[in-house]
């Protein structure tokens, strides 16, 4: 049983906590919203009950979603739910949704059903397919963005939580957050967040990255596997100790493989837990003691395991995961399949807690290219060529010897000759830019058909 909510982070006394004054100080590219942190700090206390329920449900408080007039209602204003199909009482009738789905549609989701708020556009990462479009309420995005860490730590066991300078520091290759980005606390429970680009070729930022390490001292480190790995094998290359001891190490974006989760722990001398999280409905859930993915019924109405193409009926405990989750007004979701297969818990995991878990997550996973003589590439720096290129519709990396690698194109219709050159041009000039060494490139035009319910965007055809 988890104890009262305010036992769950340290009190003032025993807090050593750094302003975002203090780290621009030391870290002058720091990035601070100023405007967007007024805006969290206004919905502190929807953040607050927020977590309060996630409290409640850590203490073993179901809850249960029931669809009806009320929910139908609710969810008119979108244009995915304006069809017959939703207008029926039985939620198990209701059709599923995916992202092929979404795609279909020219606007999907009418955000303008939220007028006079804030709203927050992004995109999905990407590694699946092109790109979908996602779009986040204020009072979403604030909770979401607040509570994600500390829902990790505390579903993992770790309380009396916000006693080091800095809360979280979380590592990215994507080039969106070069120069960092400082978040703050509007609770004021934990302390800040950090989010540093780092670009583990460059010996200049891998360097400032494990001086900061060291100097913040941060209780939780969050990175994906491909960056845990390429990070393990440069402190090992030099023989470095950890540059600090976090409270526990998270891993997020894709499945953490067994031999990695050791070897993370080894070196830091903390346990590591894995994350699960989407763009389209944020954080889903977090590892147990058990190593048991829980799902967050705190902020989602409700998780199911659908059948896979090709399975007759959901009897299954093995399909593909399915959540709907209404607290998003500008993108409410209805059965939203996440395109990942799980092994599926409805009750009963060893840690004593009840509701729905995920006993293995498949499906999401990503590469890290190695190039040989040290150099590796983590092919996540790509996710922004759709973005730069508009022309591209979809594309395929594969890695066919340690110095070279195909790339398979798919250029939107209706593009002329010399459009169609150029597209290819500067996709391939893109790919080459990102290489840390010289690498031979091929090309083709193709078109992609679907690989099942995940798209393997990078592959490699080197064994190791």
């Amino acid at each position: 049983m988890h104890r009262a909510f305010e036992s769950l982070f340290c009190q003032r006394a025993d807090r050593t906590r750094k302003s975002v004054a203090d780290l621009h100080k030391s870290y002058p590219t720091l990035h601070f919203d100023a405007e967007r942190d007024a805006l969290d700090r206004s919905e502190a206390p929807f953040i607050g009950e927020k977590l309060k329920d996630f409290v409640e449900y850590l203490n073993r408080s179901k809850r249960h979603f029931m669809w009806g007039r009320e929910e139908v209602q609710q969810l008119s204003a979108h244009p995915v739910y304006q069809r017959e199909a939703y207008k029926v009482d039985a939620f198990a009738s209701l059709p599923t949704l995916n992202r092929a789905t979404l795609r279909t549609y020219q606007d999907p989701f009418n955000w303008e059903v939220t007028e006079g708020t804030t709203v927050y556009a992004d995109q999905t990462s990407g590694t699946s397919g092109a790109p979908l479009s996602v779009y986040y309420s204020q009072k979403f995005m604030a909770q979401y963005l607040h509570l994600n860490m500390i829902k990790v730590a505390l579903l993992a066991g770790f309380t009396s939580l916000g006693r080091r300078p800095v809360f979280s520091l979380r590592v990215t290759d994507n080039k969106a957050y070069k120069g960092g980005v400082v978040i703050s606390d509007p609770l004021e429970l934990v302390g800040l967040s950090l989010i540093w680009h780092l670009d583990v070729n460059d010996s200049t930022s891998f360097e400032q990255f494990t001086c900061m390490l060291a100097d913040l001292n941060p209780e939780v480190l969050v990175a994906k596997p491909n960056l845990y790995r390429m990070l393990l094998e440069r402190w090992m290359q030099v023989g470095a100790a950890a540059p600090s001891r976090p409270f526990l190490t998270v891993s997020g974006g894709a499945m953490l493989p067994d031999d990695l989760r050791r070897h993370v722990s080894t070196f830091f001398g903390c346990r590591m837990v894995s994350a699960y999280a989407i763009s389209e409905a944020g954080y889903l859930g977090s590892e147990c003691g058990q190593l048991s993915i829980h799902l967050d019924e705190s902020a989602h109405d409700r998780f199911e395991c659908v059948p896979l193409e090709g399975q007759s009926d959901n009897s299954s405990a093995v399909g593909e995961l399915a959540v709907t989750s209404t607290l998003n007004d500008c993108m409410p979701l209805v059965r939203y399949r996440v395109g990942d297969v799980v092994d599926f818990g409805r009750d009963g995991c060893a840690c004593g807690m009840p509701g729905p878990f995920l006993r293995k997550l498949q499906g999401r996973t990503t590469i890290v290219f190695d190039l040989g003589d040290g150099y590796m590439l983590s092919p996540t720096r790509y996710m922004d060529i759709f973005k730069e290129i508009p022309e591209l519709s979809e594309y395929q990396l594969t890695q066919t010897e340690r110095r070279a690698f195909h790339v398979a194109i798919e250029l939107r219709n209706g593009l002329n000759r010399e459009e169609r050159k150029q597209g290819v041009l500067r996709v391939r000039d893109a790919i080459s830019a990102g290489m840390p060494v010289d690498v031979q490139l091929s090309w083709d035009e193709r078109s992609f058909e679907p690989e099942g319910t995940k798209f393997a965007r990078f592959r490699s055809e080197v064994v190791a």
